[in-house]
């Protein structure tokens, strides 16, 4: 049997776990536990990624549309070429995860996260602790690298356009130093202001480790694709939802190899989107900007 003794001793146990941290040390009244640090940091991504942020993605297929005018997409299927079997839009989603925005927009996305938990740590972990000269002229570096990488004036334009309007809403309602200092440096025409770059420094001061900024920004960009891709009919609602979820795996992948990439490897490759954009650039009908 139980003696009072005993009930009392289990209490007193139950008490100090939870006036405890994991490493037995006592939380002070009104301290925030990490696990609503984590929340908060969930909390950004979610909104930054929302398809109803006004981000201008919305007004973007990045490349879909230009492969569908090129005949390269067509029925929901996208054509391997002469003698190749076809392949799925999923597929083509992939590849453009795989050789375009991965070593390019995730991989500057990575660089600019390093750059600015480096210089500028979030200011939970050392606040007083800030080179904004120093990270500026870094950040400006990966900006122009990337600018330079994009071969076609749409994919340019919509990056720089999407960029700055997202950084000066995140400006706004961030209220951060640096976030406002790079908002300054971008108006002041000192660098190209790329969406990616942008939100490289956005999610390393809000606590968002590397890969997690990286897979989150690539998910807004899967999101986006899937919202072209029903816009040109080629996904239904389902399957557009099916799209998001069937790329997780290789926004992993892409996010595991992007964060390891300096920035001399920066830029990607995929020809046959460069060619789409170039004769989207001159259509005559479009649904898109890119």
């Amino acid at each position: 049997m139980m003696s009072d003794h005993d009930d009392h001793d289990d209490h007193d146990d139950h008490d100090d776990h939870d006036d405890h941290d994991d490493e037995g040390r006592r939380v002070p009244d009104g301290v925030p536990d990490a696990g609503r640090a984590e929340l908060s940091t969930l909390l950004l991504a979610l909104q930054f990624t929302d398809s109803s942020f006004p981000s201008g993605m919305y007004t973007l297929s990045h490349g879909l549309e230009g492969l569908r005018q090129l005949g390269a997409v067509e029925g929901g299927a996208v054509k391997g070429g002469a003698g190749a079997g076809a392949r799925s839009v999923a597929e083509a989603v992939h590849g453009i995860l795989r050789y375009s925005a991965g070593p390019a927009e995730a991989t500057a996305l990575a660089l600019a996260w390093a750059a600015t938990h480096e210089l500028a740590p979030p200011p939970a972990a050392n606040p007083a602790c800030t080179d904004t000269a120093a990270l500026l002229a870094a950040l400006t570096r990966i900006d122009r690298r990337l600018h330079a990488t994009r071969l076609t004036r749409e994919f340019r334009d919509g990056a720089t356009r999407t960029g700055k309007q997202v950084l000066d809403l995140a400006a706004e309602l961030l209220d951060d130093p640096v976030v406002s200092a790079w908002n300054d440096h971008v108006r002041a025409r000192r660098s190209p202001g790329s969406q990616s770059v942008v939100m490289g420094v956005v999610y390393a001061r809000g606590g968002l480790s590397r890969r997690e900024a990286v897979a989150a920004d690539l998910t807004a960009l899967v999101i986006s694709l899937s919202g072209a891709a029903l816009r040109l009919r080629l996904a239904d609602h389902r399957t557009a939802q099916a799209l998001v979820r069937g790329a997780a795996p290789v926004i992993a992948e892409v996010a595991d190899a992007a964060v390891g990439r300096s920035l001399e490897e920066l830029g990607g490759f995929a020809p046959v989107l460069d060619l789409a954009s170039c004769h989207h650039e001159r259509a005559d009908a479009r649904l898109f900007a890119s």
